[in-house]
């Protein structure tokens, strides 16, 4: 108890030998941390809720509601993100009960309709059942997408025709709410595409038409192969891919004529343009020539030979019509006719004529047109610029028979507006250069008076000192009887060294006086 109080008692000392402001810091830092600590405790003991589900339809949330209600489960509601919000610990339990449920269905239903059939359903009942679950199906895989929020696919199947020419096509369609700034391109587009059609009898692509919540039809991004979409908003900026190649073309002229002009006449003392026009154009040539053979009449792909030959007393070649002439085996005797003879030959050759087949299909992206301009800075005499128009044509590869066309016009350049820029360049550098060349100066003049302030404290200070070992220092009793011997000397720095002498020789006394001093305040 007696240790207790003696700490209680420094505690207090201590605290009335603070100055004021100390005091007042050291109570707000308690205050503060007391604080902390009961925030600390307050959340640990609060309850943390976690989102069980979110971006729900507001079917799927009416359905989770009302399973939670029935068994009790406390929740929170989030409209900001169509969320529904449980307690950390009931999270995934929650989770795996409601989906052993069927919960969430994603907005449709799939092939869990079937899990309950019906007695007595109809052909048409089925077959619209088929469907819904198909769609339903379809609309979750497609939400499986990072970019896409909601997916709604509707598919027509036409019913069977007895002949194939009245028999209509299957057709889908696809609706798409995309996340706040995702975008879909050309190859997720196509992706959703053939997912439908591959999953639907008899459905081709051409069929299926995909379209966004904004009205934008996604699907024609990937009707043309010659066409690249931009990144604008609702996949707006359509650029054409055969502008592009030719700007590359274009870019790749221009760099290689400009760096051979700039090693002759100095950097920006040229400016090139190039224009290329482009051949997208397929072309397919066929030719087909007849060729006879050796013996000039080809080869022979078929031949008949038929041969007739008559002896005797029967009918008569050339009889006139009838059954007896014309009934083979049937033999008219012949009456006053003497010994006959009949001899028929006849030979049929069907010969193939020698063909030769050639085609050729022209490649697109060939060079149709290049026109260039060049300009150069300076006076050119004719001659060289005719050396240099044959040399950038070479470079380019120009074509007279082509058409192309090349223009170089050597003129003076404008200077003035890079004259005025590097002026004012020049400028804001000179006046740069004089404030840091004046900062410094001040800079050293203070650490100049700095030094001069510094020695002559330290020369003070040393003579006072010398001052003080040559003479003899009074003792505090002496000063206190006879004030007199402070003489010329320091009052302050006396009575500084006799304090230290005396607390060097007293350290007892000059505690008790400082206690004294604590405990008076």
């Amino acid at each position: 108890m007696e240790n207790l109080r003696q700490s209680l008692n420094r505690l207090r000392l201590f605290f009335r030998g603070l100055a004021p402001w100390q005091r007042w810091s050291l109570v707000g830092a308690a205050v503060l941390v007391s604080a902390a600590l009961l925030l600390l405790v307050l959340w640990s003991g609060r309850t943390t809720y976690e989102p069980l589900f979110a971006n729900l339809d507001v079917d799927d949330q009416a359905a989770i509601v009302a399973t939670l209600r029935e068994q009790k489960i406390p929740y929170r509601l989030d409209p900001a993100a169509n969320a529904i919000l449980l307690p950390r610990d009931l999270v995934y339990e929650t989770r795996l009960s409601l989906a052993q449920g069927g919960l969430p269905k994603g907005g449709g239903v799939g092939y869990e309709l079937f899990d309950q059939a019906k007695m007595g359903m109809s052909d048409f009942h089925q077959r619209v059942t088929w469907l819904r679950a198909l769609e339903g199906e379809l609309g979750r895989t497609i939400q499986q997408l990072d970019a896409v929020e909601f997916a709604r696919v509707s598919i027509v199947v036409p019913q069977q025709q007895l002949f194939l020419e009245q028999q209509e096509p299957s057709t889908a369609s696809v609706l798409l709410r995309l996340a706040s700034g995702k975008k879909l391109g050309p190859e997720q587009v196509k992706a959703v595409v053939h997912l439908v059609a591959r999953s639907v009898e008899g459905l081709q692509p051409d069929n299926v038409t995909v379209v966004d919540t904004a009205g934008s039809v996604l699907s024609d991004m990937i009707g043309d192969e010659n066409l690249l979409y931009g990144t604008g908003p609702g996949g707006q900026g359509v650029s054409s891919v055969q502008r592009e190649l030719e700007r590359q073309q274009e870019l790749e002229f221009e760099r290689k004529v400009r760096q051979m002009l700039e090693r002759v006449f100095g950097p920006g003392k040229a400016v090139v343009r190039v224009r290329v026009e482009l051949d997208f154009d397929k072309r397919r040539s066929s030719q087909k020539e007849f060729i006879p053979g050796e013996t000039g009449k080809g080869v022979v792909r078929s031949q008949q030979n038929m041969e007739e030959s008559y002896k005797g007393p029967g009918g008569v070649p050339g009889a006139p019509p009838g059954t007896t002439t014309n009934i083979p085996g049937y033999v008219v005797s012949a009456q006053g006719q003497g010994n006959s003879e009949y001899n028929k030959g006849e030979t049929v050759t069907n010969y193939d004529i020698t063909t030769r087949e050639s085609e050729q299909v022209g490649t697109p992206g060939t060079v149709r047109r290049v026109s260039a301009s060049v300009l150069v800075d300076g006076d050119l005499k004719p001659e060289q610029v005719d050396g240099l128009k044959d040399a950038v044509a070479a470079a380019i590869g120009l074509d007279p028979q082509r058409g192309d066309r090349l223009v170089i016009q050597p003129m003076q350049f404008s200077t003035s507006f890079v004259d005025g820029m590097l002026a004012q360049l020049q400028a804001e550098q000179r006046q740069q250069l004089i404030l840091t060349l004046l900062t410094l100066a001040m800079l050293l003049l203070a650490l100049a008076l700095l030094g001069v302030w510094w020695m002559r404290r330290r020369k003070r200070l040393a003579k006072i000192s010398s001052q003080m070992e040559g003479e003899k220092m009074p003792s505090l009793k002496e000063l206190m009887e006879h004030p007199e011997l402070v003489g010329g000397q320091s009052e302050v720095v006396v009575l500084e060294e006799q304090l230290r002498i005396y607390a060097m020789k007293n350290p007892e006394d000059v505690a008790s006086v400082v206690k004294n001093w604590l405990s008076e305040d």
